[in-house]
């Protein structure tokens, strides 16, 4: 059942300091955080950095949610969805030059252990080539919600408006979800596909990361 209190907008711009905020404090407690950050904390260049990427991302036409608790006017939560689709208006499939295009592993951050972000990052975008070849689908990039106000359905919103957009336009929706996230995303329809172990004790790291990926059929297939 939906809140009646939590409300579904899109972030603006200046408002995306305090997006990363919160992914920086869901994401600290992850085995994720170890991989984007192996060699110590963030310093404030580094969030300046993520903040500055989440802005330079809007202007590019991805999509940033905040959900709001409207009793309070706090954002407790946010999410990303990217419709990755061909250029061409109307194709009904992606160059595979456009595919790789998009298929880069971002630079590391300065605290990163550049060869472990960047095996990361490999993996992801070997298997999501792989799993989607080159048809258009919605990518649930970042999908967090603070501690002290999970279950009270604002993920649900956030994944509900990437699927009906992804229905609209007649296409998959794929994320890389974490074990705990990923029976919430199977109630919206998205199945497994694969399951992926990313072990950090191969750079000297802590922790095994374990990512299933999982994709919602088209509406239409």
């Amino acid at each position: 059942m939906t809140n009646p209190r939590l409300c579904v907008f899109p972030l603006k711009p200046e408002e995306a300091e305090q997006y990363m905020r919160i992914r920086h404090q869901v994401f600290s407690t992850t085995t994720f955080h170890n991989v984007l950050y192996a060699q110590g904390e963030p310093s404030q260049k580094t969030l300046d950095r993520v903040t500055s990427e989440i802005r330079d991302r809007l202007v590019q036409g991805i999509h940033y949610l905040k959900c709001v608790d409207t009793s309070t006017s706090e954002m407790i939560a946010g999410a990303s969805w990217h419709y990755l689709r061909a250029q061409e208006e109307g194709a009904k499939e992606r160059p595979w030059e456009e595919v790789d295009a998009e298929l880069i592993v971002p630079e590391p951050y300065d605290e990163s252990d550049p060869e472990m972000y960047k095996s990361l990052f490999t993996l992801l975008n070997t298997n999501k080539r792989k799993i989607l070849g080159n048809r258009p689908y919605y990518a649930l990039n970042t999908m967090v919600t603070l501690p002290n106000h999970e279950r009270r359905g604002a993920g649900n919103m956030l994944v509900r408006w990437g699927c009906d957009r992804a229905d609209e336009a007649g296409v998959p929706a794929y994320v890389e979800a974490s074990l705990m996230g990923a029976p919430m995303y199977a109630r919206h329809g998205f199945q497994r596909v694969k399951q992926v172990e990313f072990d950090l004790s191969k750079w000297g790291g802590k922790g095994v990361m374990s990512i299933t990926l999982m994709l919602r059929p088209a509406k239409c297939e």
